[in-house]
């Protein structure tokens, strides 16, 4: 693909590849100047990564592409199957090449976690500068936890998988999870098909359901619980929350609240103590927040980052 000579306002691209639905976007000059975007329905990877493709295809050209991907992911770049998509529950898209897919437009291509993208905005270019670690926790389909760490994604081993993290059950709360590999894990427990369950309604009509509904409570307490574990193995400086269930306007303060009764004052630290509504946060970009990570993932690879 040719350059797309936008002079030093370049156009990147990218893709937030969700377990619902799949987003391309282009931006020029930063990340934030998201300037179009175009989504699909997630259904087989053929299908879906196709459709994107031609998208951007189409609108192109581009100088560079960030894919933020929903996982487990591969992101060693000494590994055969770096780019892939691992061992999901998405049994139509395991061990599917997603870098591979788009190589042959011969530019530049960073590819990273649906949650480590996202992390890595909110540092840089969210109202948290001062900030050089970050946690972002998205819970819908799923429960995903991104970490960055010195302004660099944490990979390690492999990617973070927060979200399987195994927490303690509320004493009255008798389902027994919803995840395949774990049972009653943080997703297991908190995902959108979880809290539909206990309530024995469809994940959609979630948002029918009144802010005093006792799934607030259950939801808050579980998520308070992983982002204790978060702060405790980790120590960020902010942990973001976002996702379809963290739109109910409730849940924050609900997670702020059974978070400080889960440290129960262990930790002395004047921000948890005092100010907790600057360290657990929504995100300050919304929906856009996946958009701007992945073209952020897309800007670093042009950088040679």
């Amino acid at each position: 693909m040719e350059p797309s000579n936008h002079g030093i306002r370049r156009r990147l691209a990218g893709l937030e590849l969700g377990g619902t639905s799949c987003v391309a976007s282009f931006c020029e000059g930063s990340p934030t100047n998201i300037i179009k975007n175009f989504r699909v329905p997630t259904t087989t990877p053929t299908e879906t990564l196709g459709k994107l493709k031609a998208w951007l295809v189409e609108n192109g050209p581009f100088d560079a592409l960030g894919i933020a991907c929903f996982g487990p992911v591969d992101l060693n770049r000494n590994s055969k199957t770096y780019g892939h998509i691992t061992s999901t529950p998405k049994t139509q898209w395991r061990y599917y090449d997603v870098v591979g897919t788009f190589a042959d437009l011969s530019i530049p291509i960073g590819f990273d976690t649906d949650v480590n993208a996202p992390a890595l905005a909110e540092i840089s270019y969210g109202p948290h500068s001062y900030a050089s670690s970050s946690c972002y926790i998205t819970i819908g389909t799923g429960v995903g936890v991104g970490m960055v760490v010195n302004r660099e994604p944490v990979h390690g081993l492999m990617h973070t998988e927060g979200g399987h993290c195994m927490v303690a059950k509320l004493s009255n709360d008798e389902y027994k999870g919803s995840c395949e590999f774990h049972g009653a894990c943080v997703e297991g427990l908190v995902n959108a098909q979880a809290l539909a369950a206990r309530k024995h309604i469809a994940p959609g009509e979630l948002a029918t359901l009144s802010d005093d509904d006792d799934i607030w409570n259950i939801a808050a307490y579980y998520i308070a619980q992983l982002c204790a574990n978060v702060t405790y193995l980790l120590s960020p400086e902010l942990i973001v929350i976002g996702g379809g269930i963290p739109k109910r306007a409730c849940l924050l303060a609900l997670i702020r609240q059974h978070f400080q009764k889960v440290i129960n004052g262990y930790l002395d630290v004047d921000k948890l103590k005092h100010h907790l509504d600057e360290y657990i946060v929504g995100s300050a970009f919304g929906d856009r927040i996946g958009m701007i990570g992945a073209c952020e993932l897309g800007k670093r690879a042009l950088e040679g980052q």
